[in-house]
């Protein structure tokens, strides 16, 4: 026996229906507003672009250092150095107590960072001598990756600035402000530099310098400096070193994110001493083109975006000397 339907049976289900279908167009609706998103192919010749407009993040990048995160934090341990020496005991003594290490469980919120790409539409279809768009793509990307080593440089880690912290503002432990002695960087001031991060078992792997800085230290170490002298930091360029106190060769790689005297009245420059393994990037989207972005122009609206941050596991590994002037004088220029 089939069960009786009434008129308001009907009615229900048909605005049942009506409602189901429209919530399935929303979602169609939505779905197609969505931009989509691209990698960007990481080629060769972008490769070499990039390590002139961000070597840091490239030697970076080349250690291994820069990482994929899975979430919109990347969390992480900060290490302080303790006192953690050995020595001899008799062969009944207790044995002592050891210092604890200070270890801090720590939080970074990824940044987000944007280049806008906005090409016409009669632009795009009117040219047939090259790609318009495909230009702007690997100009925006570049873009994003100078903007990244900025900050990973001198970022100021505000709300203002909308960055992450550089390694200016992270190193704190190591350091040496020259201005307070006429402003001149020597050997014995970078040795002692390097004595006390080894003691604190840090290992100097990168010098990053100014401009200004590396022209003084080329000067200075040409009496006995060597075509082999420069290495080959695994990113097809060969740069010149600088000998340690353990008779290794620390890569000098020049950056021109460091601020210059000669772009700014009364600004100095700065010397950075990087243990790599000790800075990490991580990324949860690296630069991604994204297309389709609403737009009621003539145009195509696209954007290289990436989100991301840096961290520091142990700034005591690191130095940065600070208050340089005086490069470009005589006393430099004669390597006294």
């Amino acid at each position: 026996m089939s069960e009786e339907i009434t008129m308001k049976d009907v009615l229900t289900k048909l605005n049942t229906q009506s409602a189901e279908l429209e919530e399935l167009k929303r979602t169609y609706q939505e779905t197609a507003d969505y931009p989509t998103s691209t990698q960007i192919e990481y080629t060769d010749v972008l490769k070499e672009k990039a390590f002139e407009k961000a070597p840091f993040f490239r030697f970076l990048e080349s250690k291994g250092q820069v990482l994929d995160n899975k979430a919109a934090y990347a969390g992480y341990f900060s290490v302080t150095e303790a006192n953690m020496g050995a020595s001899y005991i008799d062969e009944l003594e207790d044995v002592p107590g050891a210092a604890d290490e200070s270890i801090s469980e720590l939080t970074e919120k990824m940044k987000t960072i944007v280049a806008p790409i906005e090409v016409s539409d009669l632009a795009r279809l009117g040219n047939t001598k090259f790609d318009v768009l495909k230009r702007q793509i690997d100009r925006k990307f570049l873009d994003v990756l100078n903007l990244t080593d900025q900050t990973m440089t001198a970022g100021a880690g505000t709300a203002a600035a909308k960055d992450f912290k550089g390694i200016e503002k992270i190193i704190s432990t190591h350091t040496e402000d020259l201005s307070s002695d006429d402003g001149k960087i020597s050997e014995s001031v970078i040795d002692d530099m390097l004595k006390d991060i080894y003691n604190d078992n840090g290992y100097t792997d990168l010098m990053l310098v100014s401009p200004n800085v590396a022209k003084y230290l080329k000067a200075l170490t040409a009496p006995y400096r060597r075509f082999n002298d420069s290495v080959d930091i695994g990113l097809g360029h060969r740069v010149f070193t600088y000998e340690s106190l353990l008779g290794t060769q620390i890569p000098v790689i020049v950056t021109p994110n460091f601020t210059d005297p000669n772009k700014q009245s009364g600004a100095t420059d700065t010397v950075a001493l990087i243990d790599s393994s000790s800075i990490e990037l991580r990324r949860l989207l690296p630069p991604t083109l994204l297309q389709g972005l609403p737009t009621q122009k003539l145009a195509t609206r696209n954007a290289i975006a990436a989100f991301q941050t840096m961290i520091c596991t142990g700034e005591f590994c690191n130095g940065l000397i600070t208050g340089i002037t005086g490069c470009e004088s005589k006393y430099y220029d004669d390597g006294e």
